[in-house]
């Protein structure tokens, strides 16, 4: 056919003729609905005409909304909250890192753009919603059931309001579900129907040709196009999980059936990219007839492209064949793609069966990464003195001519359940828990090599608890640690006098209600305040 084998992938070259795969387009139906009729469904009974006709409804009821994230005025309000140029700079620098240290894959600047994004989206501006706190005395709320929607409500498309009574004052608080991109810019919380919906809006905003997808099973996300690597990636922006899109199968234990793909210009059906198991899935697809599925859809692609140029229609083609091909390769799982679900409650996760293996195990992952070691000239000044600041969110090397590291989780040698939070009423940014779990975060330094030891260290750290929120910080060497303060005064430590390697560590713990993972707070500032420090290392070194 033309295709060749890339890794876990098939791609079809630039240089070679596509005719010969169109040809083969609708063969491979064909064969795929023989497949269908003789051997997965063979038994089981045609779903009924009131069941199909509701699943159809639901494909056109996400046929239509896609056509939300064309609209510019809703564009212009997205990319009034995006930190585009920020986010350009930070893709422009990682770009530029990435070419002088590997030639392996041809990610652009749009790769390393929505990388940014999702961080962007998922650690600073949306938020997951469990149950919201009381709207009069902010304590913990339990579910109540549902309420009527508001006039108001249904203006931004929430069908549904939840209703939470208050544990403490028994007053109740509604949620709507709202269903408007434009809205959930400024609510800027939600599960993940609203995570999706915001998300795959700011990606049209940012310029990405973006689909909004949608699992049967009870999940949506969005896939973003990739010119570089000529494919559609798998994004989820409540995991900041991007091209793993055997994830929810392997990681999550999900039993898919159909997931479909929207955009302004095709709907698609994508299950196949999502699973390793196709003859598995193909056994629970029972709600729609194949053929009914797909005649449905070559209907509303023809209604979407009636007016897009030939020249268009040709590149959607082609990429469609491209596509075709990844959906019959071999799949395995990568690294990443077994992990359980992280947003959510544990109790909410594991109700729904996503925690995964690993999951059920241990709730809270933890990964490992940097440690600073001392460079030439910090040997030769027997100093190593580094700063972060969460305002820029960049460490500063001042003892090695201020060279900086961007990005707080680039400095971090281990962390579990954190995130980078804003505040944009309050125009405060800090370190914070991802949610009511307790959390870690640790930094190491290491001096081994160097024929070096540590002589004292002068620290100053800066953390905030509310309500019975509980913030401990530790400095240990192996076999002494000490107990510090978080109250923004400089102290010297003498105690770890002749370590060779040192971790720094901060536990989160406690709170009140769901709101608890805002009652303990690392290095809380202002936005605008580039100038100040609140995580400040300073190691003298001597001869060992």
């Amino acid at each position: 056919m033309g295709f060749e084998e890339d890794d876990e992938f098939l791609r079809f070259p630039d240089t070679n003729s596509l005719s010969v795969v169109c040809e083969i387009q609708s063969c491979l139906a064909s064969a795929r609905l023989k497949v269908l009729s003789q051997h997965a469904l063979r038994g089981i009974s045609k779903p009924s005409p009131s069941e199909e006709q509701e699943f159809l409804r639901k494909i056109q009821v996400s046929f239509d909304h896609v056509m939300l994230y064309e609209e510019v005025s809703l564009q212009q309000k997205a990319c009034q909250v995006m930190p585009l140029h920020e986010l350009k700079q930070k893709a422009q620098r990682k770009l530029q890192r990435n070419q002088e240290s590997t030639n392996d894959k041809p990610y652009d600047l749009q790769d390393h753009l929505l990388l940014e994004l999702l961080k962007w989206f998922k650690s600073r501006f949306f938020s997951w919603m469990d149950s919201p706190p009381c709207r009069h005395c902010q304590a913990r709320t339990q579910a109540s059931g549902t309420q009527v929607p508001t006039a108001d409500d249904l203006r931004w498309g929430a069908q549904t309001v939840e209703a939470y009574r208050c544990t403490v004052c028994s007053l109740t608080t509604r949620f709507p579900r709202y269903n408007d991109p434009g809205k959930l810019l400024e609510t800027r919380t939600g599960r993940c129907g609203e995570w999706a919906n915001c998300f795959t809006l700011c990606c049209r905003a940012a310029g990405f040709e973006a689909r909004y997808v949608l699992d049967w099973t009870d999940h949506v996300w969005t896939e973003v196009y990739s010119n570089s690597q000529k494919r559609w990636l798998h994004c989820d922006a409540c995991e900041n999980t991007c091209d793993k899109p055997l994830l929810y199968e392997n990681g999550w234990g999900k039993k898919l059936t159909y997931i479909i793909a929207f955009s302004c210009e095709e709907v698609v059906d994508v299950t196949w990219r999502y699973s390793s198991k196709h003859g598995e899935v193909l056994t629970r697809r029972t709600q729609c007839r194949q053929e009914v599925l797909m005649d449905r859809l070559e209907k509303l692609n023809n209604t979407r492209q009636r007016n897009i140029s030939s020249f268009r229609k040709e590149i959607l083609k082609k990429r469609f064949s491209l596509e075709l091909a990844e959906f019959l390769a071999t799949k395995k799982a990568q690294d990443g793609e077994e992990q359980g679900r992280v947003s959510g409650s544990v109790a909410w996760r594991s109700s729904r069966g996503e925690m995964g293996a690993q999951g059920a195990a241990n709730s809270i992952s933890e990964s490992k990464g940097h440690t600073f070691e001392p460079t030439e000239m910090e040997k030769t000044s027997k100093t190593l003195h580094v700063q972060y600041s969460p305002s820029s969110n960049i460490y500063r090397r001042v003892s090695n001519g201020n060279t900086e590291l961007e990005d707080w989780e680039s400095g971090v040698f281990t962390m579990s359940n954190i995130n980078l939070k804003e505040e944009y009423d309050w125009k405060k940014v800090y370190l914070a828990r991802g949610g009511p779990s307790e959390a870690a975060i640790s930094w190491r330094f290491d001096v081994s090599n160097t024929g070096l030891v540590v002589e004292h260290i002068d620290i100053k750290l800066v953390s905030t608890t509310f309500e019975s929120g509980r913030i401990v910080w530790t400095l240990c060497d192996g076999e002494t640690c000490v107990l510090l303060q978080g109250d923004g005064q400089s102290a010297r430590i003498t105690e770890i006098n002749g370590a060779r390697v040192v971790t720094l560590k901060a536990v989160l713990s406690g709170g009140k209600g769901d709101v608890a993972w805002q009652h303990t707070q690392l290095f809380r500032m202002g936005i605008n305040d580039m100038d100040s420090y609140p995580w400040d290392v300073k190691i003298t070194l001597k001869n060992a």
